[in-house]
Order: C-alpha cells, then sequence, then structure tokens
C-alpha cells in the first residue's frame, strides 16, 4: 500500500541512443521511460507472466498525454515519481512525474489510461480481486496528491 505519497518505483538514466540532433533526450525516450514506470507500477500490483498465463488477463494502455519541461542530456540520472489518479476494477489511471535524480528537477509529467483485458475474447473485464486490492489502496492513498486540472488535460487549438 502508498503511503500517501508518490511512489518512486522506477529509476534509470538517459542512455547515448536516446539523445537526438539538438543533444538531448528525443521526444519518444520520454514515453519508453514512462512505459517503463508504468510496467514498474503493474508489477507492483503482482500483474507478472503467471497472472497473464492463470487468467489470460493484460493490460492495454488506450490513452497518454505527455507534457515536456525540461531537457534531459546524455546520462542524466532520471527518477520517475507515479500516482494512482483514479481507478476501478477494469481501468489503471497514473500519473508519471519524470525528475532528474538528485536535484529532483521536473522534466516532463505523463497521464496514462490503462484498460484490463481479456486475452481469451479480446474484451475489457475486471482484473483479478488482488490486484484491484492494491491498485485500490494506492488509489485511496493517492487522493488529494494531485491538484485540481492536473489531470484530464487536452491539448489547446491553434487558430480561430
Amino acid at each position: 500500500m502508498a503511503d500517501g505519497a508518490p511512489l518512486r518505483i522506477w529509476r534509470g538514466a538517459v542512455l547515448d541512443e536516446w539523445i537526438d540532433y539538438n543533444g538531448n533526450m528525443s521526444e519518444g525516450f520520454y514515453g519508453v521511460v514512462f512505459g517503463l514506470a508504468s510496467d514498474e507500477y503493474l508489477i507492483r500490483m503482482g500483474f507478472g507472466e503467471r497472472y497473464r498465463a492463470d487468467t489470460r488477463g493484460s493490460f492495454y494502455t488506450v490513452e497518454t498525454h505527455i507534457a515536456f519541461v525540461d531537457e534531459l542530456g546524455p546520462e542524466t540520472p532520471l527518477v520517475v515519481d507515479t500516482t494512482v489518479a483514479g481507478a476501478d476494477p477494469k481501468r489503471v489511471h497514473l500519473f508519471h512525474e519524470l525528475r532528474r535524480a538528485g536535484d529532483e528537477a521536473l522534466a516532463a509529467t505523463q497521464e496514462s489510461m490503462m484498460l484490463h483485458v481479456d486475452t481469451g475474447i479480446d474484451r475489457v473485464a475486471p482484473m483479478g480481486v488482488e490486484l484491484y486490492a492494491v491498485l485500490r489502496a494506492d488509489a485511496d492513498a493517492h487522493a488529494g496528491l494531485l491538484e485540481a486540472g492536473t489531470t484530464g488535460r487536452a491539448i489547446r487549438a491553434v487558430g480561430a
């Protein structure tokens, strides 16, 4: 169960192959880091190879929104703080904050929605009760951590 603070369950560093022509981490690799953090959260819930084999259950990411805040250079040490923004038996709503390890400077955020799917019938279905118990406890512990308007944002239209 979470202790009322975001979960710091992913750590890594900017790899050389992630650097773009401007000398910074390329935008696609922010998504890679956030995907790795989501996977680590699912593992924390109890999701893994055995769960998939026993239940045919899996998680599919259906929507993400990344906000880029700061550039990241080669070999920068990274951490991701994860907050459970919402949960029900079929959905996991996460909010990730990518930070430079050490000075804690915010580099990017990602909001992510994942659905639990029964892969035997390719339909959204409730997740196992053990997984949901962990998810629900984390969601309850994280209630009120995110400021209003942090999640649910969209890209503003350009032009008229």
